[in-house]
């Protein structure tokens, strides 16, 4: 309470600060004062949190961002993911490196919440789930299943609306942390091309993005057609030394690559399509569509596997790393057992130098919603719609083996796919009612319907498959003998088998009903109550209730209160996973299951319920002149039951004999298992400080933002299982710690004549990481890292009014995190994985970033 009553002081502090110094600027004309407000969005419909149709940005009773298609397009990146944490303080995004499909489909998280917690939006409807469950994405998403964002290109975006409220009672599951709402582009006309190219100051990451937007007329009364394309091929990059055994290697005469393991970003090319369409019926009737396909392959490098025991100095002194895979026995003996006299086989037959196996994933997502939406001559307003959503993600892996088949190894594999179906039908309405008071009564009620399916497709055989050499008792001359295990399936990605393939699906409906009225001018009120039932774990009913108070023309006060749920998914309900990964420098093979799986409820799995939150929020809207706005609004948001990995269980031989007979098929081969469970509750507080600031002094026009957020999660409770907790000491410190308390930006743009110029601020506080390895022994304990700057720039140009170039830089200083100072190898200058940076860093770890920008409006 006392750092929430310091921040409380602050807030005040520099909300007196900003009023003072606007009560110094010179107050605009009236037309340009109106112009800067219709500019800045505070005079701005918005449509997210609430069901209104006149609803503006500095009415709202909850914090609504609004962030435009300049906001957008004056960005380095192509990936709207990084586009949103450049504008949204308490919107962060991790690299993620060498974290299987995680590495592809980055999870980013609101306010420190997972992925999955936070609804996502098109045009106000529901987008769906990636088919990725996050397995490796980092402590804060571990489990998680959410939309991918990438998938949806910047050039389509006409805005973003970024509510920062609890609203699972107007909009159902998912929304606890909050809504990102995009508005897709609606022009009738006109070409927008732009190709962009830029890379890293390190000379590696080079990035190709080709876009194109079009808009058509439809009809004679306003209809259109806007169709977008974007085209992104963006070579991978590495900030990793080469590891200390890689470097005995080549100095024994071993050809390794130089690094054996990068670790960056990886090798993209994406293609992305949009439809947005509308055409009126008469007045009031209009018939729309609007949908998306997508395409992307990716590929990036997982751990180098030695083809000998290496001698290395290492932070404890000398010592020895083993071999990475172990000898096959070829010879079998009359009684079964395998000859420890005869042949042998291992890898280095196929790979004499080692091999670092390369993992590819190809991701296809499409959509398409249609709906219909008018008003009776009674003043009903209604929209009925049908959407279909689907993502498929095929994963490959080459330069690797399967151990367990021996010499009959294949070295590249189909290691199956993962997909994810939607569709969703919804009928909302809305009808405004006088009952004498300073507004209509706006009654808003609606039906959904939705069907969720979940899919897990086959790997080839030899994927998954375990061969004879899986375990093999060895005898020796003298009689005696000795067991030698291999790993099954393809070394490093284990491919989906028999055991691991799922086509489930569960159906839902929803009821609710929306209220919101302005008692007086200067007083208003909203409610929502929504009940929702699944067919696999019941209902559950949800309220909301916002208030905002207008002391004066420049001053308001507004609060919500709201309770939400988070269905488990799909996904967290089904899937069956392999992975091998490493503690210290030793593989093990992990399984990650669904309750359902007969591993997992060995370990104390029970069947998952729906996570549930209680949310509080209030703040102060201060608006001294059209063309300034401070908003202040403090968050709580307490969560139970969250659903999540649990920490590893490390699998015994009396465990494996156990899981054999319990008709576990690969039990012999695991290492280590974790499965979904609702294992633990937080409660995260924080405020967020926006001040926005527009003048046009005749000479320019300008723009300043500056974006404060203050948040802090900790724990509530751990559940446990036998004598242990369900969540480990290494895992609460991750959800408490690991990203920073204090996030800020500060955004100026200017206009002059032709020119133009985007400058901004990054500001990332002190976070705590141990993910250096996956165990706090093996990976040298906790570790603080500092506070970061970091900077960017775009100047652009227009010529002939039709084209502009532009060129800038992101990170324009080179700014890197902290580097790694545990458990470093004399002879590298790393840990063992050589990864030198932390991966958990909010900066991120690739340093400066150049590029050049041409579009052209014909």
């Amino acid at each position: 309470m006392t750092s929430l009553k310091l921040w409380v002081r602050a807030g005040t502090a520099l909300a007196a600060a900003v009023l003072a110094q606007a009560a110094d600027a010179q107050e605009p004309s009236q037309s340009a004062a109106a112009a800067i407000g219709d500019e800045q969005g505070r005079d701005t419909i918005i449509i997210t949190g609430t069901r209104r149709t006149d609803r503006t940005v500095a009415e709202s009773a909850v914090p609504v961002d609004v962030f435009s298609a300049a906001d957008l397009a004056s960005q380095s990146t192509s990936d709207i993911k990084q586009a949103i944490k450049n504008l949204v303080p308490s919107f962060n995004l991790q690299r993620n490196a060498l974290f299987d499909g995680s590495a592809f489909v980055r999870p980013p998280t609101l306010r420190g919440l997972p992925p999955d917690e936070t609804l996502v939006l098109i045009n106000g409807k529901r987008v769906h789930r990636s088919a990725l469950v996050q397995v490796s994405g980092g402590s804060l998403a571990a489990g998680s299943q959410s939309a991918d964002l990438s998938q949806i290109p910047a050039a389509a975006i006409e805005r973003v609306e970024v509510l920062r409220d609890g609203a699972a009672a107007q909009y159902g599951s998912d929304a606890i942390a909050g809504v990102l709402n995009f508005g897709l582009k609606r022009n009738a006309e006109g070409l927008r091309l732009t190709t962009r190219y830029g890379e890293y100051y390190k000379g590696d990451g080079r990035d190709i993005q080709l876009s194109g937007n079009l808009g058509l007329k439809l009809g004679e009364q306003g209809g259109f057609i806007n169709l977008t394309a974007e085209y992104v091929n963006a070579n991978d990059t590495n900030r990793a030394v080469q590891r200390p055994d890689a470097v005995v290697l080549k100095s024994l005469g071993y050809d390794v690559k130089q690094p054996v393991t990068k670790f960056g970003s990886p090798d993209t090319e994406a293609y992305r399509f949009f439809v947005n369409s509308e055409l009126p019926l008469g007045d009031k009737d209009t018939l729309y569509f609007f949908g998306n396909y997508g395409h992307s392959n990716q590929v990036i490098d997982f751990n180098y596997r030695r083809p000998v025991a290496v001698p290395v100095t290492g932070p404890a002194g000398p010592t020895t790393l083993g071999k990475s895979i172990a000898i096959v026995y070829l010879d079998r003996n009359a009684d079964g057992t395998w000859n420890a006299n005869g042949r042998t086989w291992d890898n280095a037959s196929l790979f004499p130098n080692g091999f670092t196996p390369r993992f590819r994933s190809t991701n296809t997502d499409l959509s398409a919603v249609g709906g219909y939406r008018g008003e009776t001559g009674f003043g009903l307003k209604y929209d009925a719609s049908l959407s279909y959503g689907q993502n498929r993600i095929k994963y490959y892996i080459s330069d690797t083996i399967n151990p367990s088949l021996g010499p009959d190894t294949p070295t590249s594999f189909y290691a199956g796919s993962l997909e994810q179906r939607e569709l969703n039908a919804n009928l909302d309405l809305t009808y405004p009612v006088e009952i004498g008071l300073a507004s209509p009564l706006n009654i808003a009620g609606g039906l959904e319907w939705r069907r969720e399916s979940f899919l897990i497709g086959a790997g080839d055989k030899a994927s998954y498959e375990q061969g004879v050499y899986a375990i093999q008792t060895v005898r020796r001359t003298d009689g005696t003998t000795f067991l030698v295990t291999h790993p099954v399936g393809s070394n490093g990605f284990p491919g989906y088998g028999p055991t691991s393939i799922v086509d489930r699906s569960r159906a839902s409906y929803a009821a609710y009903l929306d209220l919101e009225v302005d008692v007086t001018s200067r007083f208003t009120l909203g409610g929502a109550v929504r009940y929702e039932h699944y067919a696999d774990f019941g209902g559950t009913t949800n309220v909301k209730a916002t208030a905002r108070y207008a002391l004066s023309d420049a001053i308001a006060l507004r609060g919500a209160a709201s309770t939400g749920f988070r269905a488990p998914t799909p996904g967290q309900l089904y899937l069956r996973n392999l992975q091998t990964t490493f503690v210290g420098s030793n593989p093990v093979q992990v399984a990650t299951l669904s309750p359902e799986d007969p591993a997992a409820k060995y370990y104390g799995a029970t069947a998952l319920t729906p996570e549930e939150s209680v949310n509080f929020s209030g703040g102060v809207v201060l608006t001294p002149s059209p063309a300034f706005t401070v908003t202040w609004d403090y968050y709580n948001i307490k969560v139970t039951n969250r659903i999540g990995l649990t920490s590893r269980f490390n699998v015994t031989d009396a465990d494996r004999t156990q899981l054999t007979a319990l008709g576990v098929v690969d039990a012999a081969s695991l290492g280590a298992v974790q499965y979904f469970t609702n294992g633990f509750g937080t409660r995260t507080q924080g405020a967020d400080v926006v001040a926005s600031y527009r003048a046009n002094p005749g000479w320019a026009r300008l723009s300043s933002q500056l974006a404060v957020n203050y948040n802090r999660t900790k724990l509530l409770y751990r559940r446990t299982v036998g004598s242990g907790p369900l969540i480990d000491d290494v895992r609460k410190r991750d959800i408490e710690t690991l990203l920073p308390r204090w996030r800020a930006v500060f955004t100026q743009t200017a206009e002059i004549g032709a020119f133009d110029l985007t400058a901004r601020a990054n500001y990332f506080g002190k976070f705590t990481s141990n993910q250096t390895g996956t165990s706090t022994t093996g990976n040298g304990g906790d570790k603080r890292f500092g506070a970061e700057l970091s900077f960017d720039l775009e100047v652009g140009v227009k010529v002939a009014d039709k084209f502009r170039i532009a060129a800038g830089a992101e990170n324009i200083f080179d700014n890197y995190p902290d580097r790694e100072t545990r458990l470093i190898y004399p002879t590298s200058g790393g840990p063992a994985s050589g990864f030198i940076y932390p991966d958990a860093s909010p900066l991120g770890v690739l340093g400066g970033f150049w590029y050049v920008r041409l579009s052209a409006d014909l």
